[in-house]
């Protein structure tokens, strides 16, 4: 639920910014949100074999309780990312291009041969760049608008808030990933990972604070600071072997995704 619901709130922040929010915009932004939630369940597809072996990722991974066969998988996949396609295709090549890189990526991270999630230091290049970043890029390039410093300085938290993510989750999957397949903090082991997690935290918060005080961050944006603090600032004061809230994260995410959704009708009626 919290990739979905970020992923939704990244990729309207765009239309706000600079008054694009129409009604083509906004299937848009369902199709990239609804894009990524298949990206995760492909995810959770090709980890279920090592999922298996948690006894809590175990209870969240549906493909470890129901077996889906792959020819199945690949029909329902390609029906789903051909529906997605029609909302790319209004914005002409662009949106064409954007679809399909889309697409590799999704496949690219979790499937074999390639599976990036499990090549230390291009698992954290590839969720750095496309989990949080490329959302707003893809709405920034279709609606074609000009880069600004609020854009930049956007991309610059979106790009640090993703990366820490990633390191915070494989911290709390150290011990499967150990056992199932090798990744950054395999390679560097946890604790160096946890005191590199709250350094980039601790910049992220410093970049959107700086941004916050000089004025460039518009009204609106500020909500969205104060409801993921909570999340944020638990990276510093739980111990290095706790795992992150996952309620709290939920909670977070969820009363993002709600605000941004009225934000979203008042710009749209008003």
């Amino acid at each position: 639920m919290d990739a979905w619901q970020v992923t939704l709130v990244v990729a309207t922040l765009p239309l706000f910014i600079h008054d694009a929010i129409r009604w083509e915009t906004a299937v848009l932004v369902l199709a990239i949100g609804a894009g990524y939630w298949f990206a995760f369940a492909l995810n959770d597809y090709y980890d279920a074999p090592f999922d298996v072996l948690d006894s809590q990722k175990k209870s969240w991974n549906y493909f470890v309780q129901q077996s889906v066969p792959e020819q199945k998988l690949f029909l329902v996949s390609a029906a789903l990312l051909l529906v997605l396609a029609q909302a790319y295709a209004q914005f002409g090549w662009r949106g064409w291009l954007l679809w399909g890189i889309s697409c590799f990526v999704a496949w690219a991270y979790s499937a074999p041969p390639i599976r990036l999630k499990n090549r230390p230091g291009l698992d954290l290049l590839t969720h750095a760049i496309f989990v949080q970043t490329f959302p707003y890029t893809v709405s920034m390039c279709l609606i074609r608008a000009a880069w600004s410093l609020l854009d930049w300085a956007l991309v610059a938290i979106l790009f640090l808030a993703s990366l820490t993510a990633q390191l915070e989750q494989q911290a709390r999957d150290f011990a499967v990933d150990a056992r199932s397949g090798s990744t950054f903090t395999t390679k560097v082991g946890k604790k160096r990972i946890v005191m590199g997690l709250r350094l980039a935290t601790a910049v992220c918060i410093m970049i959107a604070l700086i941004f916050v005080l000089n004025g460039t961050m518009p009204w609106y944006s500020l909500p969205f600071g104060f409801i993921g603090l909570p999340a944020l600032l638990h990276r510093f004061w739980r111990a290095p072997e706790a795992p992150r809230s996952e309620k709290l994260v939920i909670l977070s995410t969820t009363v993002g995704f709600l605000y941004t959704g009225f934000i979203f009708c008042y710009f749209l009626f008003y």
